[in-house]
């Protein structure tokens, strides 16, 4: 029986020890990201997704030859690493709904509810 207790207690500490994925150990989507938004009316569009954290608040931005272009609402979920967000383009409102796997980001950017493939690259 003093046997059995103490296996049951040693298993006990050793379980209490093990590490799991969590969403804090998650990738953080922090970073310069070269991004296509493909097949809209207007043509493809190329260029830098920036995203910065501080503290827990990430901020993302597009930048291309148009300038920069603030993603509004821009919200991230470590546990999903889904990311959404929504800005003005030219007084049309854009939805951006994208999931981080790895280096890559991909989804979409909708507007007038239509969905643009959106993909992006984390720059080395």
């Amino acid at each position: 029986m003093k046997n059995l207790l103490f296996f049951a207690l040693c298993a006990l500490v050793l379980s209490s020890c093990a590490s799991t994925k969590s969403a804090s150990t998650a990738p953080s989507p922090a970073g310069n990201w070269d991004y296509s938004i493909t097949d809209t009316p207007q043509g493809n569009f190329n260029g830098i997704l920036v995203i910065e954290q501080v503290n827990d608040t990430y901020t993302a931005k597009l930048t291309g030859d148009t300038g920069d272009l603030p993603i509004q609402k821009y919200a991230y979920d470590k546990a999903t690493m889904k990311m959404t967000g929504e800005f003005d383009y030219s007084g049309t409102p854009v939805i951006f709904d994208a999931v981080m796997a790895g280096d890559e980001i991909n989804g979409s950017m909708s507007a007038g509810g239509t969905p643009f493939p959106f993909k992006a690259t984390r720059k080395k």
